[in-house]
């Protein structure tokens, strides 16, 4: 108990460090088991989108550590990765890419927005950048909440 107490006690004091190791420690790992769930699931439950949606659930020891998100809208490509320590979102990276231009899809997409956002107990802590599809932490739970459901029910 006073171990745990002192563990959310440093996690408190010093968040955003802790949680940049947390996650450079989940990029870092390998040997995930990885579930993917295809555009054909998001449109079989109704949420379809021009340049389609994919969803990876990455998963050690049973445990769900990131979800990998893409959606593909018009000309933008949004790419959101959520982080999970002990069951819990601690972070999200959102980017927006430039997909297509006046004369078709890019060869290579351009990133044009990004933004970081850290959180602690439930509580966002600190954002960096900015995206025009930013909407906050309360949309950062329920979306992460929702993928979860998609990976649990996807087959």
């Amino acid at each position: 108990m006073f171990l745990s107490v002192l563990a959310a006690g440093s996690m408190y004091g010093q968040e955003v460090p802790a949680i940049r190791k947390i996650v450079e420690e989940i990029n870092l790992a390998g040997n995930y088991q990885v579930k993917t769930v295809p555009n054909e699931y998001f449109v079989a439950i109704g949420q379809v989108t021009d340049n389609g949606i994919e969803a990876k659930g990455f998963y050690r020891n049973g445990e769900l550590k990131k979800i990998e998100y893409s959606a593909g809208l018009s000309a933008w490509n949004y790419v959101t990765e959520y982080f999970f320590h002990r069951g819990r979102l601690v972070f999200v990276h959102l980017k927006k890419y430039r997909i297509s231009g006046e004369r078709g899809y890019l060869k290579k997409p351009v990133l044009i927005a990004e933004s970081r956002r850290y959180y602690g107990n439930g509580k966002l802590i600190k954002t960096v950048g900015k995206s025009d599809k930013d909407q906050g932490s309360t949309a950062d739970f329920g979306q992460a909440a929702e993928l979860k459901k998609d990976l649990e029910d996807y087959p």
